[in-house]
């Protein structure tokens, strides 16, 4: 179901903080910064120079070309200039004086799913998913089951006994090291020099507590940096995002013993740890289950400062954490008759939309929509209605104007299963990617 858009008030998105250049770059080398800082919203102090090499480039795209680009066929002499940021590397390619930068690998974007499969079997999926040259995903939801870097896949598989895997081209291998992790798996890309990690939560039992725990990817340097013992509610510690630096880790404090029919989960705390010194700052505390959000907080912003929780009934609202008085509302859209709950909301690439879905919140009756914002507050549009006996949750997104969800069957055969489908944020070009639930996302930028 389309509903065509209408103008409603907006306030300023979350954006990254600027950040200076060094001054003894290159004119190429520092467009090259400003354009990966401005496209994925990095502190340009934050990324890294590797290498610049000179070379003639083909055709005035600057050997970029994508369907539908038109490029002057002359040579252009420039640089091939790789950088690195939180882990990964980028290729920009410049012209000689810099007015000219362009990421080198958007006509080479590729995503991989990595699913669990109906009969509880963890997948590598590949998508037809036209990426394009805007690719730039955000999958930032709370309590993760996993991430992935180099390649390989880190996820929490929960189909007998609670254990953590790796999977890549040489198959899947259980992360001994990792024991007993509770429902939430955060993977730091890593950095110059500096090795990726990984974060976890253990369960909380009669016998033992609840450890925070960190490691490098093959269980060395591994590090307890907080211990939850029992309480009133029992709670215990859930990763949930690192920092793009690394140094701190967000995580919640969880009741154990949750139970019922819980279409849209979330966290109900959230914390952040300095993880050399171990330092703990509450940024919404859980104090009791009166006065705590209570499982409903869905998603960081991409410069974490914004939380988007559906706390408040027939409500979505986000949270500023530098200020806790200048929280902004998203009203549900019309269109929706009978929902009762929202959830699983999050923030697009550039923070400037949320989207999130709803539901009647009846298992034997189910049935659920999927809308986008506006803009950070005021209104919303409904984009997507599902059949009956199915609701949606919001994997993530694939670009700033392209959503990946996930629908979830209750009603049907045993053979059937969970899917995900990428859509226009107006709703246009459905196209079913993946049987199965999303675990991760495995890309090449």
């Amino acid at each position: 179901m389309l509903v065509q858009p209408t103008a409603s008030p907006t306030t300023a998105a979350p954006t990254a903080t600027p950040t200076p250049i060094a001054v003894d770059l290159t004119p190429a080398q520092r467009a090259a910064i400003q354009a990966l800082s401005v496209k994925h919203a990095i502190p340009a102090d934050q990324i890294h120079l590797i290498k610049t090499e000179a070379t003639i480039w083909p055709n005035g795209c600057l050997g970029v070309v994508l369907p539908g680009m038109m490029c002057t066929q002359a040579t252009v002499n420039g640089f091939k200039i790789t950088l690195e940021a939180n882990g990964q590397q980028y290729e920009y390619h410049t012209n000689q004086d810099g007015t000219s930068a362009i990421d080198g690998a958007q006509q080479l974007a590729t995503i991989r799913l990595v699913v669990r499969a109906s009969d509880n079997s963890i997948q590598v999926v590949e998508p037809a998913i036209p990426l394009g040259p805007t690719y730039n995903p955000a999958f930032t939801g709370l309590l993760p089951y996993g991430g992935s870097t180099a390649g390989a896949a880190y996820v929490l598989d929960f189909s007998a006994q609670a254990k953590a895997v790796a999977i890549d081209q040489n198959g899947l291998r259980v992360l001994d090291f990792i024991k007993n992790p509770d429902y939430g798996l955060a993977l730091w890309r890593g950095g110059p020099n500096v090795q990726p990690r990984l974060a976890w939560g253990t369960q909380l039992t009669s016998s033992s507590p609840s450890n925070l725990q960190t490691s490098a990817l093959d269980g060395s340097q591994l590090v307890t940096l907080l211990t939850q013992g029992g309480g009133n509610p029992p709670l215990q510690l859930v990763a949930d995002a690192w920092s793009a630096d690394g140094q701190t880790l967000y995580f919640s404090k969880e009741p154990v013993g949750l139970g019922g029919y819980i279409p849209f989960s979330g966290a109900s705390s959230l914390y952040q740890i300095d993880v050399n010194t171990k330092k703990v700052t509450p940024l919404i505390p859980f104090n009791t289950p009166s006065t705590s959000p209570f499982g409903c907080l869905d998603a960081l912003s991409g410069d974490y400062r914004f939380v988007v929780e559906h706390c408040t009934s027939k409500t979505i609202t986000i949270r500023d954490l530098t200020n806790p008085n200048a929280s902004t509302i998203i009203q549900p859209p019309d269109g929706a008759a009978g929902y009762r709950l929202l959830g699983s909301a999050r923030f697009s690439p550039d923070g400037k939309r949320v989207a999130f879905a709803m539901a009647k919140g009846d298992p034997s009756a189910e049935q659920g929509w999927v809308a986008v914002s506006d803009g950070v507050s005021g209104g919303s549009k409904l984009i997507l209605t599902g059949e009956t006996g199915l609701y949606y949750t919001i994997a993530g997104w694939l670009d700033d104007q392209t959503l990946l969800v996930q629908s979830n069957a209750l009603q049907c055969n045993p053979a059937c299963s969970n899917q995900l489908w990428a859509l226009k944020i107006d709703g246009s070009k459905p196209s079913k990617v993946a049987d199965g639930s999303l675990l991760t996302v495995m890309g090449n930028r």
